[in-house]
């Protein structure tokens, strides 16, 4: 319907001659974008026969000088199409590789969760821009003991099971998961309310201790513990210090908690 309408105006407008005929380039760049290669040759045939049909209906076909004009058109919609359709394709497929990489580079391989590297990136953004937030350090109480008695495959699937719960738990509107390294993970939580941080915190703890674990015939579960500090004016590693103290506080205290900073217990 559109390409009928487009053909109707340069028939109105000049035929071969027409001023829009440089639109039908653009159309054809556009759908190489988006069609890629195969998309845009068959775009530049279709323009090919437009012209063809506007061109015998005018009644030109024996003019040498508009035969001329009209076969350089077409000349121009097949090198247009052909070499703009080789280039998009080109840029795609380089734009796909580059996100792979990036993503190679910023994700945990075995829990798809965001990695050390990335943590480092988005903190040093967040304390730069002054962002409120809340930076949680939690790994899994006694991890090496389920490594030793069931083995680190079955140790593995209980990394991506916790990982799971921990990116359905922490919505993105709220909170970015990584994977810090082994069993401990850290969550940028943007928010001001420590309520808000209290009551997700307390949710995923308590989730990660109801999800049932199987190996062999036999089932476990497990339990996290969760160290909890406030973004404020301190350095990025003196704020991961804090935190992580904090995880460490949790562990003495029995483990399966959470604590916030000033030594807060929370659940």
């Amino acid at each position: 319907m559109i390409s009928s309408l487009f053909f109707a105006l340069i028939s109105l407008t000049g035929g071969i001659f027409s001023p829009l005929t440089p639109i039908a380039y653009l159309i054809i760049l556009h759908v190489a974008v988006y069609w890629k290669f195969i998309g845009a040759i068959i775009a530049s045939f279709l323009f090919v026969l437009g012209f063809s049909v506007v061109f015998t209906v005018q009644g030109n076909l024996l003019l040498s000088f508009d035969f001329m004009t009209y076969s350089t058109q077409l000349v121009f919609f097949l090198l247009v199409g052909f070499l703009g359709g080789i280039i998009v394709s080109r840029e795609r497929k380089h734009f796909i590789e580059k996100n792979v990489f990036e993503s190679l580079a910023n994700k945990d391989h075995l829990t798809t969760l965001f990695n050390h590297r990335s943590f480092q990136e988005q903190l040093r953004i967040a304390k730069e821009k002054n962002i409120n937030f809340y930076l949680v350090f939690c790994d899994i109480d006694e991890f090496k003991t389920v490594n030793d008695k069931y083995g680190h495959v079955v140790g593995d699937l209980v990394l991506k099971k916790i990982a799971k719960i921990l990116s359905a738990t922490v919505p993105t509107s709220l909170g970015t998961v990584f994977r810090y390294g082994g069993e401990e993970f850290a969550i940028l939580l943007y928010t001001d309310q420590s309520s808000v941080v209290e009551e997700l915190l307390i949710d995923v703890k308590q989730k990660v201790a109801e999800e049932v674990h199987y190996c062999h015939g036999g089932k476990f579960s497990v339990t996290m513990s969760f160290g909890c500090s406030k973004n404020g004016k301190e350095e990025p590693i003196e704020l991961i210090e804090e935190a992580d103290k904090l995880l460490y506080e949790a562990k003495r205290q029995g483990r399966n908690r959470v604590v916030q900073s000033k030594e807060v217990k929370i659940g």
